[in-house]
């Protein structure tokens, strides 16, 4: 499938998330940059809505994005990229792990990236890593391990 197609399909994967009005709401900011062969690119912008008391990117947030964009990145695999059109399914989470190594503030652009490290027949490995654009610090590495058997 042309690598256009597939953004423009994972795109309205997260605009439906978005606007069925659950949690997946909160990613409205985000926009995918780019998504193909089992990666997704995105980038935000840390807004007040993001933040957790202290004024810094909320840890909660920080588990969706790993979450969310990691099913993104596993719907680009080419294995799975061709069922995108018709019924995207990226499988059900079994374990998400998120270490913290910095902070971002209000203004912070983000770099999120995104990537299936390999895809087996009943589980995807995933690794999401968010970065402070200005100076490519950091802020959190996640992994996420789907059933997609």
């Amino acid at each position: 499938m042309n690598n256009n197609k597939v953004l423009e399909l994972v795109r309205k994967f997260l605009n439906f998330s978005i606007k069925r009005n659950g949690h997946d709401r909160i990613l409205d900011k985000v926009n995918i940059i780019s998504a193909e062969n089992g990666k997704c690119i995105a980038e935000m912008v840390v807004e007040k809505q993001h933040t957790n008391s202290y004024g810094t990117l909320h840890g909660g947030f920080t588990a969706t994005v790993v979450d969310v964009l990691s099913s993104i990145a596993v719907l680009t695999h080419p294995r799975v990229v061709e069922d995108i059109d018709s019924a995207p399914n990226s499988g059900v989470s079994v374990d998400i792990h998120i270490s913290y190594l910095n902070s971002a503030k209000i203004g912070d652009r983000v770099v999120i990236n995104s990537e299936t490290v390999k895809l087996g027949r009943t589980l995807a490995f995933l690794k999401v890593t968010l970065l402070r654009k200005d100076d490519n610090v950091i802020l959190a590495q996640g992994s996420h391990t789907k059933f997609v058997g």
